[in-house]
């Protein structure tokens, strides 16, 4: 398998911390590109100049990461990182969207900073900044936020401790853990995992 990716994107880097959950990391060969820059590389197997790309076993590409994620959860070891039985199912999807909204969130303040700063109405990037700090409110109460002492972190997990993380390296002036502490505690355990420290940008 092969990835297409870039060090600082968020969403190639849920996928990589999937991969080393499944133990699939020796297994995918890495491509690093750059996704503003249209490379013709990265057009030959992606419509949308985006990140990640993933060449399945199959040859073919696979686009969008929580597609990709789910393919790699599907044909690596271990537990299933999103459960098929409906109740636990449910409970990881409802922390996947969490997560992935996070995600989507942090990358959007990020781009507005970085393509329309000093605009006189900066809507998008207040609209945000409001979801941001809603979204670490809410992550701040929840009660199924993995792994305790002898749970392993499934799919939603995974997606929001990469979120934080992605939250500290691009958007460092968001005080995050003075609001939520409960959660700073979580993401302190999750940030020591091998899939988070191995993928972490350099």
């Amino acid at each position: 398998m092969k990835l297409y990716l870039n060090k600082a994107s968020p969403y190639a880097r849920l996928v990589m911390v999937v991969a080393a959950e499944k133990r699939l990391s020796k297994r995918i060969g890495l491509v690093w590109t750059d996704p503003w820059a249209s490379e013709p590389a990265l057009l030959e197997v992606t419509p949308f100049a985006k990140v990640p790309v993933l060449i399945a076993e199959d040859g073919k590409p696979i686009v969008e990461s929580s597609c990709i994620c789910d393919y790699l959860d599907g044909v690596g070891a271990g537990p299933a990182l999103l459960p098929k039985t409906e109740k636990a199912r449910l409970k990881v999807l409802r922390k996947y969207g969490l997560g992935r909204g996070l995600i989507d969130a942090a990358f959007g303040v990020v781009i507005e900073k970085r393509y329309h700063a000093g605009e006189a109405q900066p809507v998008l990037l207040t609209r945000w900044s409001a979801a941001v700090e809603r979204a670490i409110a809410a992550l701040e109460h929840n009660e199924t936020l993995s792994p305790g002492e002898t749970e392993a972190p499934d799919m939603g997990d995974l997606a929001i401790a990469v979120a934080l993380s992605y939250m500290d390296l691009r958007l460092p002036a968001v005080a995050w853990r003075e609001a939520a502490p409960g959660l700073a505690a979580w993401f302190e355990r999750m940030a020591s995992r091998p899939s988070m420290t191995s993928t972490a940008p350099q």
